[in-house]
């Protein structure tokens, strides 16, 4: 004899199976959790990376030791730094070494400078680079140039150091000497070795001559001589 079940029971468990269904379908599925998005292309020992390009490239990898010639319209850039010369040979561990020749071109638009020379030598790791023969720096963040044979620029320190047949212009003063030390931060520069500074006003010569910020005062020390041009004697000229 079969037992049937009371009717109240059949209607309850209708209703149970209705309300499951339903909170089945309102629950959304669970978000898959979002990967860690892939590391940029910084080196293993923290220096900025570095990508060029090249009419010809002959490269030599092996342990310890990375050497790579790029010859042709190169283009480096590294950090804040875009490098362009007709040859540059890349060498040392993440390629820390940038020897470049030929045409070089300097441009850092972040630190607002920019350099042409025949040669340059720049270390990635420390920000110094050497740059050689007719070298010529142009800096406009303080609307100064600079003309030597060496130049030596430490981008961390904004320090450059030139020598050899140095002239600096800057606005309507130049100044030239055998060796300047110019710090791009304060303006402060110091010239020695014969140096002699032109202005509208005339001309001073002295064994050192130095000034700060915007170069209104020139302190002259040593051998000291100069003489005045008069306003009536330049206008009579």
């Amino acid at each position: 004899m079969k037992t049937r079940a009371p009717l109240w029971l059949l209607v309850l468990a209708m209703i149970v199976g209705a309300l499951q269904t339903g909170l089945a379908q309102a629950t959304p599925p669970a978000a898959p959790v979002p990967s860690s998005p892939p590391a940029g292309p910084q080196t293993a020992s923290g220096k900025k990376p570095i990508s060029f390009s090249a009419r010809s490239v002959q490269g030599v990898l092996a342990k310890d030791k990375q050497d790579t010639i790029l010859t042709g319209s190169v283009k480096i850039i590294t950090g804040s730094l875009f490098i362009t010369a007709d040859r540059v040979e890349l060498s040392g561990e993440d390629y820390v070494n940038v020897a470049c020749s030929g045409n070089v071109t300097v441009n850092d638009t972040e630190k607002g400078f920019s350099l042409v020379a025949e040669k340059l030598n720049y270390q990635r790791d420390t920000e110094i680079g050497l740059a050689q023969g007719k070298v010529a720096v142009n800096d406009t963040k303080n609307n100064t140039i600079i003309d030597a044979e060496w130049v030596r620029f430490d981008q961390q320190q904004s320090i450059f150091e030139a020598a050899v047949s140095v002239l600096v212009l800057k606005e309507d003063m130049s100044i030239r000497a055998e060796y300047a030390h110019y710090n791009r931060d304060t303006e402060e520069i110091k010239l020695h070795g014969g140096a002699i500074a032109v202005t509208e006003e005339g001309t001073l010569k002295g064994d050192v001559i130095s000034a700060t910020s915007d170069w209104s005062n020139l302190q002259i020390s040593g051998e000291v001589s100069g003489n005045i041009t008069s306003k009536e004697n330049s206008a009579s000229q």
